[in-house]
């Protein structure tokens, strides 16, 4: 059977779909067969965006609330920890031999901020309830789980707090750049990017991408900047829910793909 007989007798997916590592191999050596510059086999992979990925979520059935009250001038809660390179995805590739990277990574997010306001700024991003994301990596560079949730709990100011209660336990938290946008992490360290910002009041569903040299976002969006140039093998990526004086947000559904 030739290489389109057997693309044509291939079943149709059924909604969106993901090829695997074989797929792409697959595909690969189709377009080789071509005799085409393997320079340009890859650019056509790229810009069809042919490439393996991996949906992270957390259970929309159980909101996650972060809330800065009772003295606390600040709170940060777990939303979503995903262990990126240490998945079915990436498995196949690493017996290769293959070099392998995170190509973009996109966030679905549904949050709300605290449903009112006192400051005549309902339905701006001058909020105090955020998201963000970090890098949490092992000294070891191995892909290990989470430490016990005991350390990720109700009582975590910042990152830069579960930072300094990870040093000395072989994890620690990668620092982004200087030039990345801080928003109202500023003041915090720099163990976070700013990932998305509440409308003040109101309920939204976010949609925010991060690429190598790009990123794509709604108002109030953070960049991402040096975000995937600084993910190394054993990392885990961990989303949190921020808030700031007496805010909180309402995690609904916050779903990553990489």
């Amino acid at each position: 059977m030739s290489s389109f007989d057997w693309l044509r007798s291939q079943v149709q997916p059924v909604g969106p779909f993901s090829p695997s590592y074989n797929d792409v191999c697959r595909v690969r050596a189709i377009l080789k067969r071509l005799r085409l510059p393997t320079e340009l086999v890859l650019e056509i992979l790229e810009h069809a965006q042919y490439w393996p990925t991996r949906e992270f979520k957390s259970d929309p059935s159980h909101p996650i609330v972060a809330t800065a009250r009772n003295g606390r001038p600040s709170a940060a809660t777990l939303c979503l920890d995903a262990g990126v390179f240490n998945n079915p995805i990436v498995n196949p590739i690493r017996a290769s031999g293959e070099r392998y990277k995170i190509k973009d990574i996109m966030f679905d997010i549904v949050s709300h901020d605290q449903g009112w306001t006192s400051e005549g700024t309902q339905g701006s991003f001058s909020t105090s309830s955020w998201l963000e994301v970090s890098i949490l990596r092992n000294e070891t560079n191995s892909s290990t789980r989470l430490p016990g949730p005991r350390l990720v709990n109700e009582w975590i100011s910042s990152p830069q707090d579960f930072h300094r209660n990870m040093v000395g336990r072989g994890w620690f938290l990668a620092q982004r750049p200087a030039q990345a946008l801080q928003g109202p992490q500023d003041g915090e360290g720099d163990f976070a990017w700013y990932l998305q910002g509440n409308r003040v009041v109101d309920r939204e569903t976010y949609r925010v991408i991060w690429s190598e040299n790009e990123s794509e976002g709604n108002m109030g969006a953070g960049s991402g900047e040096g975000f995937l140039q600084e993910v190394k093998e054993g990392d885990r990526i961990i989303v949190w829910a921020r808030a700031k004086v007496c805010a909180f947000d309402l995690i609904l559904l916050c779903l990553q793909r990489a």
